[in-house]
């Protein structure tokens, strides 16, 4: 049976910590933590197998033009991958005071991950230009003002 908590810190009691506490040192370092002992692999972050049959992600934190050094990302290692997770549905407040758009529009940001079908292969042999085309573009070319997204 554990103590309370009352009996666990010693001293005065007035912002003491427990004397069996253990603490990440430094600042900047890489920290690990696991829910169930030897779920996180030894080693190597993205394993072929991971312990559990868990999915190994890696998140960044940095564009992939930073130094290595520079580098923030984290590893985790989840039960079921982050791609197959369920479509979205917007949760709205009841009382219809929080507001995102100020411009009188209804668009709404969709979080869900969307991804485009693979194009096809050309039958006959294609060069650089004739293989681009136009996914996504605002603004216009003629104002020189705005955007578009080949592929």
């Amino acid at each position: 049976m554990e103590k309370p908590a009352a009996e666990v810190i010693k001293g005065d009691g007035w912002g003491r910590f427990p004397d069996d506490l253990e603490y990440h040192s430094g600042f900047g370092n890489h920290f690990e933590s696991e829910a169930i002992a030897g779920a996180l692999p030894r080693g190597q972050n993205s394993p072929l197998i991971c312990p559990f049959g868990l999915y190994a992600e890696q998140i960044s934190g940095t564009s992939f033009t930073s130094p290595r050094k520079l580098s923030q990302r984290s590893w985790f290692y989840r039960i079921k991958p982050s791609v197959t997770h369920e479509p979205f549905w917007p949760r709205e407040p009841s009382h219809k005071k929080l507001v995102s758009e100020f411009d009188g529009s209804n668009t709404v940001a969709n979080p869900t991950q969307l991804r485009w079908k693979p194009v096809d292969i050309p039958d006959s042999p294609t060069d650089f230009i004739d293989g681009l085309y136009t996914i996504c573009g605002a603004g216009s070319s003629f104002l020189r003002h705005g955007f578009a997204i080949h592929m």
